[in-house]
């Protein structure tokens, strides 16, 4: 059975066998969530991620959209494995950059199968609300798509997933997120602070 939690702060404080990477079609590790990977994972990272771009491209020069590419996590002291999800679009001859629902949920589907390869049993994952900063989806819309494509792939037999821990980095986010995660899975709430309990109070009777 997979547990899925809620916590707040950096994906990358996650005691979790693979980092979920927002990142873009070139595998150039920037603001949000790509930069905390990119300090966490130490120096030379970028260098080794350029090399895989190499090995990875396609005919326009960089992944394809939603495309996903998982690496070792460098010098990360927890994680293994670091999945980069293509959301951004940096390919110079094709527009629009930004992403959409629909590459949102391709990712999100080719997230799950790319970690199920991994050679390791009991996976724990930490994920990340993807296009949520640079791609100005938000939280929610990303969170969604996240947790509808992940019950559809549990929902098609055994899985190596041990546990999914979604993040919201502020507070904000964090109580977006745990509404969003806890609308589609059961979730214990029994550690949750009682002003975070209120605040979903508020964002359930608001909707």
């Amino acid at each position: 059975m997979t547990i899925i939690t809620v916590r707040q702060g950096s994906v990358t404080d996650a005691d979790v066998d693979v980092l979920v990477n927002a990142s873009n079609t070139l595998l150039k590790l920037g603001s949000g969530v790509s930069a905390a990977i990119r300090s966490a994972c130490g120096a030379g990272y970028q260098e080794f991620l350029n090399g895989e771009l190499a090995r990875h491209s396609t005919g326009h020069g960089g992944l394809e959209p939603g495309a996903v590419v998982v690496t070792h996590a460098g010098t990360h002291p927890r994680a293994r494995f670091v999945a980069h999800v293509a959301v951004m679009d940096y390919r110079d001859t094709i527009l629009p950059r930004a992403p959409d629902e629909a590459r949102i949920r391709l990712g999100s589907e080719q997230l799950w199968q790319a970690i199920e390869a991994l050679p390791l049993d009991d996976i724990a994952v930490g994920m990340v609300a993807l296009g949520a900063g640079t791609g100005n989806l938000g939280v929610r819309l990303p969170t969604d798509i996240a947790c509808e494509t992940l019950q559809a792939h549990l929902a098609r037999g055994p899985s190596k997933l041990r546990q999914v821990v979604f993040h919201g980095f502020s507070m904000l986010e964090y109580v977006n997120v745990l509404d969003a995660v806890s609308r589609h899975f059961s979730i214990d709430l029994g550690d949750v602070p009682a002003e975070v309990r209120e605040h979903l109070r508020s964002l359930r009777s608001a909707s």
